[in-house]
């Protein structure tokens, strides 16, 4: 059973580190946790918890139903485009997940994937539709975007001409590298560019979708895998974790737009000057959580119409 310190609550999050019976937990990263049961190679569990992580450090505090928000919202798009582009992912349903324990259910239910393991392309696939963030700060130093070349006087929040792909490396600490890199990582430029193809695809076909709902998609990036030699998404699609989501009608040319994400957390971190941006984190106020809280219910509702069956406002 999962105890008191691994249940959420209205206050207090889910953190994780949950035992279940008869599975290996073998991973835990900065927001999910990943196990494997011995009768079922070739799948893990991937739960999403409620920690929350800021400048690659991992806060006491959490976001309560943060988890959920991001399984909600990545199972919406992959249902979305799930005619044309496959995915790891099998089921979010943990009725359906072999030997997971029934009193792990309600625990579980609306955080875990049922996923099969696909061998990872290491490139993190990144594209732009408007400077912002680290894309802005590249371009505002060297009038360039990785190894594009754009124009000049574009501000922060201006739409790029077209969108951009900006792709880094996938380790602890991205790194941007050039698109030709990206082929040698990927290891076969015909690979590469239906990865780029697919990429936009899925981009531009979520980008007229959120406009329909009065949000930009300024920006995400994907993971892709392989199973069977067959190019599939892996981990999150997306969320306001993985992209940036602005509210269409509040985009002022040099000023970067509030996002639907965890932005009002990092604000607040960089208003504490007297912190170095290292382990131990300080108190993140309830209010801040709250708000941050907030956001992502807000983007996943107008998103995807709903939020997931065990959360509620």
């Amino acid at each position: 059973m999962a105890s008191s310190s691994s249940s959420a609550s209205a206050t207090e999050g889910y953190r994780g580190g949950i035992e279940i019976p008869g599975w290996d937990h073998f991973y835990t990263g900065k927001v999910r946790d990943l196990y494997r049961h011995p009768a079922h190679p070739g799948f893990m569990l991937m739960v999403a918890t409620d920690r929350l992580s800021a400048f690659d450090v991992v806060m006491n505090e959490t976001i309560p139903d943060r988890g959920r928000v991001l399984t909600h919202i990545t199972e919406y798009w992959l249902q979305e485009f799930s005619d044309w582009m496959p995915a790891a992912r099998v089921t979010c349903d943990p009725t359906q997940v072999p030997d997971l324990p029934e009193e792990m259910h309600d625990a579980l239910r609306g955080r875990l994937t049922w996923t099969r393991e696909a061998d990872r392309v290491n490139v993190e696939v990144v594209l732009r539709a408007y400077l912002a963030g680290s894309g802005f700060r590249e371009y505002k130093a060297t009038g360039r975007l990785w190894d594009h070349e754009l124009p000049e006087g574009l501000q922060n929040s201006s739409q790029l001409p077209e969108v951009l792909h900006t792709p880094t490396t996938k380790a602890e600490v991205d790194e941007p590298i050039t698109w030709a890199e990206a082929e040698e990582l990927i290891g076969c430029k015909e690979e590469a560019a239906k990865i780029h193809q697919l990429a936009l695809r899925i981009f531009n076909g979520a980008a007229e979708r959120a406009a329909t709902k009065n949000v930009v998609l300024a920006d995400t990036k994907f993971e892709f895998g392989r199973i069977d030699g067959q190019l599939v998404l892996i981990d999150e699609v997306m969320t306001p974790d993985s992209s940036r989501y602005w509210p269409a009608d509040q985009i002022e040319a040099g000023k970067e737009p509030p996002s639907f994400d965890k932005e009002i957390v990092r604000a607040y971190l960089r208003s504490i000057t007297e912190w170095d941006r290292k382990a131990p984190p300080p108190t993140v106020p309830a209010d801040v959580i709250a708000k941050t809280r907030e956001r992502y219910l807000d983007i996943c509702e107008i998103l995807t119409g709903s939020l997931p069956d065990c959360v509620s406002r």
